[in-house]
């Protein structure tokens, strides 16, 4: 909710604004948020206690929350209730934008191969700025920061709480803390890819179980569907159930991709 002069005031319940369009007291600023400005009231005349504006940051989607605290008294002791007043998920479009480079960097690459034999490869030797990021990475700042200014301007903001949390994934799939260059000795240490993907599924196929034949790689996650060629998403295959699979993405038992 926002003031007469523009300035913006302690958000209000859903049927208090509904009273006050009701009765000409305020207009609609915007839907989403939705947002109302106050006719007969300025800042100076109201008592604005301030809010507490949340975000909790991820790589697929963050969320932001508007939060307000109170003083109550719980027998003899007193307490901060905290209340949310707002919520909201941003859903990022850091895959989408990764993909479009991808694809943008095949297209040059086509263009200086096709018919252009005769130009040199252009060498990376291409400098970044110093605040440089990835386009997928400073979409997710920019999109943040953006939301985040624009909740300041339609609630009375007084503090802004970042969850910096980190997880060691490493560690807790090892199950110990590792130390030093530990953390360079992965589940391919040693070996190749090919040669970690024989070792765990026993030189068979991961989805009929056959053994002594030709052994694929397969993605259980397809590319066409954004899987990644991380170790986890990586399995062997015998060449029909590769090609019975195909960019399928179904749940079916691997038992019936193939039929022997």
């Amino acid at each position: 909710m926002l003031a007469k002069d523009g300035q913006p005031l302690m958000p209000c319940h859903p049927a208090r604004a509904r009273e006050l369009l009701r009765k000409g007291r305020a207009v609609v600023v915007r839907q989403v948020p939705f947002v109302i400005r106050l006719k007969d009231r300025t800042r100076s005349d109201s008592v604005v206690e301030g809010v507490q504006l949340r975000i909790d940051p991820g790589s697929k989607g963050s969320g932001i929350a508007l939060t307000d605290e109170k003083r109550e008294a719980c027998g003899p002791k007193t307490a901060t209730v905290r209340r949310g007043l707002l919520s909201a998920e941003l859903r990022h479009r850091g895959d989408r934008i990764s993909h479009a480079m991808r694809q943008r960097a095949g297209y040059r690459r086509r263009r200086r191969s096709a018919n252009l034999r005769y130009r040199t490869r252009r060498s990376d030797n291409r400098a970044h700025r110093a605040d440089w990021h990835p386009p997928s990475l400073r979409h997710r700042v920019d999109t943040i920061t953006s939301i985040a200014s624009r909740f300041c301007r339609y609630a009375p903001v007084t503090e802004i709480h970042i969850e910096t949390t980190t997880f060691d994934t490493h560690s807790m799939s090892v199950g110990r803390q590792l130390y030093g260059s530990e953390y360079q000795q992965g589940a391919l240490a040693g070996m190749g890819t090919r040669g970690y993907l024989r070792t765990r599924w026993s030189r068979t196929c991961a989805y009929c179980g056959a053994v002594n034949v030709p052994l694929n790689i397969e993605h259980v996650r397809p590319r066409s569907h954004g899987g990644s060629a991380r170790i986890a998403n990586l399995v062997l295959a015998c060449a029909p159930c590769n090609q019975a699979k195909g960019s399928s993405t179904s749940d079916t038992s691997p038992a019936t991709w193939c039929e022997r």
